[in-house]
């Protein structure tokens, strides 16, 4: 099932690298000048942190398409696929999550897969936590998923397996279903 599910995100994350297929802009705490200035009723809006590593910052995108999705990789499951081939290598270009157990989400979990990517989608650098399952354990974290009506702010915190400090948060305005968007 977990090579079912990569498969699936990897076919989704080569149909969006076009970098025209999401409209968003990003800002770091670097580029003071860059704004983001998009809408964001429809998509999402996603801050990430790093500490350590080569793109150590803040960095923030918005996206006017949906990114999160519900039930799409399994019944219960909830995943964000944000994506942008057209960064330089250190721009914050993509962030990819898949949760097993939503309900368990909102209680909050330690059983996740986030990839944080910067710069060109496949020659980028990246970071990864996956902690969905003991034979395939890098790194550790815990996520939790709040509701707000159909908005949901997913906050993770955690270390990848070469202790790089992930700290990111994803609101998400509507979500993606197998029955269209909410």
């Amino acid at each position: 099932m977990k090579k079912i599910i990569i498969i699936f995100f990897a076919a989704v994350l080569m149909s969006c690298s076009n970098g025209n297929s999401t409209k968003a802009k990003t800002t770091t705490v670097s580029e003071a000048k860059t704004t983001a200035t998009e809408s964001t009723s429809g998509g999402s809006k996603i801050t990430v942190k790093i500490t350590g590593g080569a793109n150590a910052g803040t960095y923030t995108a918005t996206s006017a398409e949906v990114t999160c999705s519900m039930g799409l990789t399994g019944d219960k499951s909830f995943g964000n696929q944000y994506s942008i081939d057209s960064k330089s290598d250190k721009e914050f270009s993509s962030l990819q999550l898949i949760v097993d157990d939503y309900d368990a989400a909102k209680a909050g979990t330690d059983k996740f897969l986030v990839t944080v990517g910067f710069g060109k989608i496949l020659s980028s650098t990246s970071y990864t936590i996956n902690t969905q399952s003991d034979d395939s354990k890098k790194g550790s974290g815990h996520l939790t998923i709040k509701e707000s009506g159909n908005e949901k702010t997913v906050t993770i915190e955690g270390k990848t397996e070469d202790g790089v400090e992930i700290s990111a948060t994803i609101v998400c305005y509507n979500v993606m279903t197998a029955n269209g968007v909410k």
